[in-house]
């Protein structure tokens, strides 16, 4: 918890239903996937915590499009939401690999004739650093579905490096695409809240993209973030 203090962040989720430490920042509970839905208790973690957490928001299956992830078909989704709804917290949509992720647009178009209650979008984004077309997506997403949008998600990534060819991407472009992509977020009314991700100095796909040293103390990187 200390480590998201020096962030400066005013929130923060775990991928899980269960808070960890405290609620300053503000926890926002998460039902990763059906598994956790069904099996695990989510709904009843969320609710039980409510008294110390005061959360209002709720956050959906993670990555439903990849098998990798909750690994979900839009039938099952649709088919849960309804106990989602149930907790009467504002609910993000389930977040996709991608903004244009067809699974989305099944969902969200299934919803819609099922009068089931998205209240706001979430979104993922790994890539070049690019803010301008990291924001081109935010702006889609929110015209497309009509919605307040959290980017839960966002850095920079080299999914084609290997630990013997790391990340072709330096340090220096990941804090440019940081700086341009924050700036722009800040000036778009509809985004509600986002969140850096973050992995090791050492990965090979996200290196550059690090926080903390392994130490725990911020990266220059993030003193950054921690001063936008």
């Amino acid at each position: 918890m200390r480590q998201i203090r020096s962030l400066n962040a005013n929130w923060y989720y775990s991928w899980g239903s269960a808070y960890t430490v405290t609620t300053n920042p503000a926890f926002v509970p998460m039902v990763w996937s059906a598994n956790a839905l069904l099996r695990k208790d989510a709904l009843g973690d969320v609710a039980r915590q409510l008294p110390q957490t005061r959360t209002k928001h709720l956050l959906a299956f993670n990555e439903p499009d990849h098998p990798g992830q909750a690994s979900m078909s839009v039938d099952e989704a649709i088919r849960l939401w309804p106990h989602l709804q149930s907790t009467g917290l504002r609910l993000g949509s389930p977040a996709t690999v991608g903004v244009r992720s067809p699974w989305l647009d099944h969902f969200m178009a299934r919803a819609r004739q099922a009068n089931l209650r998205i209240d706001f979008m979430t979104m993922h984004h790994y890539g070049s650093p690019n803010p301008e077309s990291f924001l081109a997506g935010v702006w889609y997403l929110h015209h497309r579905y009509g919605r307040p949008v959290w980017v839960t998600e966002f850095g920079v990534a080299d999914w084609q490096a290997t630990p013997s060819r790391p990340s072709r991407y330096t340090t220096r472009e990941t804090a440019y695409f940081m700086q341009v992509a924050v700036a722009g977020m800040r000036v778009m009314p509809f985004v509600e809240r986002f969140a850096w991700k973050a992995r090791e100095p050492s990965d090979p796909a996200m290196g550059p993209s690090a926080l903390y040293q392994t130490n725990g103390r911020l990266t220059a990187l993030g003193r950054l973030y921690a001063s936008l």
